[in-house]
């Protein structure tokens, strides 16, 4: 198998791998502070495991890629339990649209029409998101989904930096998530805590496998394809995601919803092959946050 080929594939697993997330936090009846600092926690172990060190190289341009990465991360859980995996998904995938508005912000030049078109489209997406189901709950998930997807599009410009470094910041976004929980836990309600075999083992798959393993491998996997097959393949996230919730709990999305999804990922894939002009760096790492 060639490099790229070996790329692809990387890229492939960790996408199907991401993809369990919606099912699993749906699964797990925690906080959603207590899910993602629990689960960052065993994703730092798994991470160091892997390295075999704990040592951390740390600049300005690492924090605040890990503060990005630790926010993203928090606000997906809570997404998910706030609206359905379908919508906190796909919203979150606005990630591209935020890259191109910060890539052009600091080249300081506008969008082209083809890239003006894709936000738009992407904002017509977005709207039918809002249309769906309009009670308090669905709409507060949404808003913190198209949060998600900001905060994970800063750390796909910051991480476009020379110095930055996608393992270094990883580990400290999981330890600051944990640290985040730890220091919140007292003065919030995380109810009443469940903790039978099949939830522990679903919070266990969360870090090691859903954030940590799939962190690791698409970082191997972005050095060995390019910009357009990475960001094509990753997309594969985003339709197995909701899949997965619909299989096994049964949650369906809606009619609005869905076309949402389809204009929002037609729009990515769009900009993705047609649009040429776009951040070569951050077009490779567009695939997940």
């Amino acid at each position: 198998m060639t490099e790229q080929g070996k790329g692809n594939l990387y890229i492939f697993i960790a996408a199907v791998i991401w993809s369990s997330g919606g099912v699993l936090i749906k699964f797990v009846p925690w906080n959603p502070l207590m899910i993602n600092g629990v689960r960052s926690l065993i994703a730092f172990f798994f991470f160091a495991a892997i390295r075999r060190s704990f040592k951390i190289k740390i600049n300005p341009t690492i924090m605040l890629a890990a503060v990005c990465l630790s926010s993203t991360t928090l606000t997906f859980v809570i997404a998910n339990k706030l609206t359905t995996a379908a919508n906190a998904i796909v919203l979150q995938y606005l990630s591209p649209i935020f890259v191109l508005i910060m890539v052009c912000a600091s080249k300081k030049k506008l969008p082209s029409i083809k890239q003006t078109g894709v936000v738009l489209t992407a904002f017509a997406g977005m709207v039918l998101f809002f249309c769906d189901k309009l009670d308090s709950g669905h709409l507060i998930g949404n808003m913190i989904a198209v949060v998600s997807g900001l905060t994970y599009a800063g750390l796909i410009f910051v991480n476009g930096r020379p110095e930055a470094n996608n393992d270094d910041s990883s580990m400290v976004a999981f330890l600051l998530s944990f640290m985040i929980f730890a220091a919140a836990a007292p003065f919030i309600n995380l109810g009443p805590l469940e903790l039978s075999s099949s939830i522990i083992a679903a919070v266990i798959a969360l870090g090691a496998f859903q954030i940590g393993l799939a962190y690791y491998v698409f970082g191997r996997g972005i050095k060995r394809t390019g910009a357009v097959n990475a960001s094509l393949i990753g997309l594969f996230e985003a339709v197995l995601n909701p899949f997965w919730v619909f299989l096994i709990i049964g949650e369906r999305p809606g009619s609005f919803a869905l076309l949402g999804g389809v204009l929002i990922l037609g729009a990515v894939i769009f900009n993705i092959i047609f649009v040429k002009d776009t951040d070569e760096k951050g077009a490779v790492e567009l695939v997940r946050g």
